[in-house]
């Protein structure tokens, strides 16, 4: 039986992804600032509350991630302790929210190499070294 479950969702998920509305990446990078997104989900979407790389599945399709907001919006006033903003249609358009999740989806959490950041390389020699002295 869970087998069949799990063959539903990837099925449902994948007609989702099929039904993508194709959004703006350009002017969700601009809204994604213009509503401070960032604040939580950080200048790359890896921060706090990540959306790059997410499991949750609100990032599988734009309509997932369009009813999310949307449930949000409808919960939100109902449990005061979510952080998130809602947003109500009237705040966020179908299209801006489209926008949005186009720009988070151009984006990866694919890290640079750690011998093309210097800085971070000085820093991990300077940490082992320390290491060194205090063993025993």
């Amino acid at each position: 039986m869970k087998t069949l479950h799990l063959i539903l969702v990837l099925i449902f998920m994948q007609q989702a992804r099929a039904q993508d509305l194709g959004g703006n990446a350009e002017e969700g990078e601009r809204l994604y600032y213009d509503f401070a997104c960032y604040s939580c989900h950080g200048y790359n979407a890896t921060m706090r509350v990540p959306l790059v790389g997410d499991a949750s599945g609100i990032m599988n399709s734009e309509q997932l991630f369009l009813t999310y907001l949307r449930l949000r919006a409808d919960q939100n006033p109902v449990n005061p302790k979510n952080s998130m903003p809602n947003y109500a249609v009237s705040t966020l358009s179908d299209e801006q929210a489209v926008d949005i999740y186009a720009y988070l989806r151009s984006l990866n959490d694919d890290p640079p190499e750690l011998a093309d950041n210097p800085v971070m390389q000085e820093m991990l020699d300077a940490a082992k070294a320390r290491g060194k002295g205090n063993e025993k």
